[in-house]
C-alpha cells in the first residue's frame, strides 16, 4: 500500500479520536495561531490538511470566508457536521489530495497548514500548492512539531511517533522550514517556537492502537525512561506522564 493510502486509511480510522483529542480542541492554541498569522475580517483563508476542521471553524466567524481541504473523507464529513452544528455560513470543506488542490491560482489571501507537515512524504509539493493558491502579497504559514536537536533523542521520538501513528512521516527541523520558505522566495515575516507538554496516554489514544502497538510503545517508553538523556524530555504532572515537544510557527509573505 502506498504512503497516501496508508495516511488516508489511518486518518479515516482515527478521525473521531483525533477530533476529540484535547490538543485538537485547545482554543488557546487556536487563538495563538490566529493572532500569530495576523488574520483580519477581510481575509479569505485556505486551511490545508484541515483535519476535522477545528481551526477553520474557529476562524470562520472572524473573517470573510474559510475553506478547509483534507485527504480524509471521514474527517471532512466531521468538519462539515461541526460547521452545520455551529450554524456557520461562509465556510466550506472539501476532500482533496493536498499535493494537487483543484483551486484557481491566487485565490486566497492567507493559506495555512497546521500540525500536518510531519505526515507529508512530498512536503515540497504541498508547499508549492500553498504558494500557488495564495494571492500575490498574501500570507503563507505553517505550524508543526519540529525535530529534537540531538539526533539520538530525535531518532527515539521518531520511533515513538511512528509506533503511535503509522501516518507519521518525519518531523522537520526549524532549519528545514526556514529553508523551504527561502528557497521558494517567500519573505519570512516572523517565526515563533514554543515548548509544549503532551499527556502521553492521551497522545497514544488519539490514534487507533492494536495490542502489538501498545506492547511496542510500552517497551520504547521503558527504554526512554531508563535513559539519562531521553528521560529529561518526560515529566510527571499530577501523577500523569507527559512528554515535551517543540512546536514551530512560521509566517511568510508571497
Amino acid at each position: 500500500m502506498d504512503k497516501k493510502k496508508i495516511v488516508k486509511n489511518q486518518f479515516n480510522k482515527q478521525a473521531e479520536k483525533f477530533s476529540n483529542w484535547s490538543t485538537t480542541k485547545n482554543s488557546e492554541y487556536l487563538q495563538r495561531y490566529l493572532e500569530f498569522c495576523g488574520m483580519v475580517p477581510e481575509d479569505n483563508l485556505l486551511d490545508v490538511a484541515c483535519g476535522s476542521g477545528e481551526f477553520s471553524i474557529f476562524c470562520a466567524r472572524k473573517m470573510r470566508y474559510v475553506c478547509g481541504v483534507d485527504l480524509s473523507d471521514r474527517r471532512i464529513e466531521l468538519a462539515k457536521n461541526q460547521a452545520t452544528a455551529n450554524n456557520l455560513e461562509y465556510i466550506e470543506f472539501e476532500c482533496h489530495d493536498v499535493e494537487d488542490i483543484p483551486f484557481e491560482d491566487n485565490a486566497f489571501s492567507i493559506v495555512v497548514c497546521k500540525s500536518a507537515f510531519h505526515h507529508f512524504l512530498n512536503y515540497g509539493k504541498v508547499f508549492s500548492e500553498m504558494i500557488r493558491c495564495c494571492k500575490e502579497d498574501g500570507r503563507i504559514s505553517i505550524q508543526d512539531i519540529v525535530s529534537y536537536e540531538d539526533n539520538r533523542i530525535n531518532d527515539y521520538f521518531e520511533k515513538i511517533e511512528r509506533e503511535i501513528d503509522r501516518s507519521h512521516e518525519k518531523a522537520l527541523s526549524k532549519a528545514d522550514f526556514i529553508t523551504l520558505f527561502r528557497q521558494n522566495k517567500i519573505q519570512i515575516l516572523r517565526t515563533y517556537e514554543i515548548e509544549i507538554e503532551l499527556n502521553f496516554n492521551e497522545y497514544i489514544n488519539h490514534a487507533i492502537q492494536s495490542k502489538a502497538n501498545l506492547e511496542n510503545i510500552g517497551h520504547l517508553l521503558d527504554y526512554g525512561l531508563d535513559d539519562q538523556d531521553i528521560s529529561k524530555h518526560f515529566t510527571t504532572i499530577n501523577g500523569e506522564l507527559f512528554f515535551r515537544r517543540n512546536v514551530f510557527l512560521i509566517l511568510g509573505k508571497n
